[in-house]
């Protein structure tokens, strides 16, 4: 039988960093010789962009709206380093919904399936506002397995975090797993005890703490990898473990077993008075 494809759903607040981290996941994968495909679920394309030299390629939108054709490979297209790339895209800013977008995509792709057989690892990078259902198309389609989560120790980010963490202990969606919390840090000074039991309260692993790196924001601000930009620092070497780390599954737990803070719980850790018991 043929091994189930890796299959990984990015979400996190926007301007968190979750477009970098895909970005960079997805080359990891590539570059290990795996047969990647990399689903754009953000209006904003920023992943692809930086994976193909700053060229826009199409999207589903254009497909819908008639600018390009229905065939896969008039909407797949290939970056560096030789990975694939397939994007939503989204409507103009107040003409629609970007959630049913992604919700067209996931509809394309199950319209595909022998196509998306080829590979044998998704990535999906998805906005991280579940207000609207349409973002949560991959796991009600049966298509993304293994939710990580991006999130800084800022609180408007730990609490989106908590609402993934609702959305993806769903029964409805069946036979997810939360791969983890990918810290992404605002300052490096933040307290990891804080960050070790919000994660601890939630019932789900720590997979990554990627501390900020002069390396990543210079190597964004030329439009490339960190692969690329600084190949022997630390950034390049964390974003291998984190790839590693996720191709292993180390520490994924079914969806069904992690646990989303109430809003008043939430608050209360918000404020800096935790109110369960044995974290810090």
């Amino acid at each position: 039988m043929k091994k189930k494809p890796l299959t990984v759903v990015v979400y996190g607040k926007g301007g968190v960093g979750k477009s970098t981290m895909c970005a960079h996941l997805a080359v990891s994968f590539a570059r290990e010789g795996r047969k990647v495909l990399l689903l754009g679920c953000d209006p904003k394309a920023d992943t692809s962009l930086r994976l193909m030299g700053g060229r826009r390629p199409p999207t589903i939108v254009d497909m819908v709206t008639g600018l390009e054709g229905r065939d896969f490979r008039d909407l797949v297209m290939t970056g560096r380093p030789g990975l694939d790339v397939l994007e939503t895209g989204g409507p103009s800013p107040g003409q629609g919904c970007g959630g049913r977008s992604v919700a067209t995509l996931c509809q394309y792709l199950e319209d595909h399936a022998r196509e998306l057989s080829g590979y044998d690892t998704l990535v999906f990078d998805v906005l991280g506002d579940l207000v609207c259902g349409g973002f949560v198309a991959p796991l009600r389609f049966g298509l993304g397995r293994d939710v990580y989560i991006v999130s800084s120790e800022e609180r408007a980010s730990l609490f989106a975090a908590n609402n993934i963490v609702r959305v993806a202990s769903a029964p409805y969606h069946e036979g997810v797993f939360v791969g983890g919390i990918i810290f992404n840090l605002r300052q490096n000074d933040a307290p990891p005890g804080r960050l070790e039991a919000f994660a601890a309260r939630l019932g789900v692993n720590i997979t990554a703490v990627i501390p900020r790196d002069p390396d990543i924001l210079e190597s964004e601000e030329r439009g490339l990898t960190v692969f690329e930009h600084a190949p022997k620092g630390k950034a390049a070497a964390l974003f291998r473990a984190l790839a590693a780390a996720i191709a292993g599954r180390k520490g994924a737990v079914p969806g069904a077993s992690a646990r989303a803070m109430p809003a008043d719980e939430f608050a209360e850790f918000a404020r800096g008075r935790p109110i369960w018991k044995g974290t810090f």
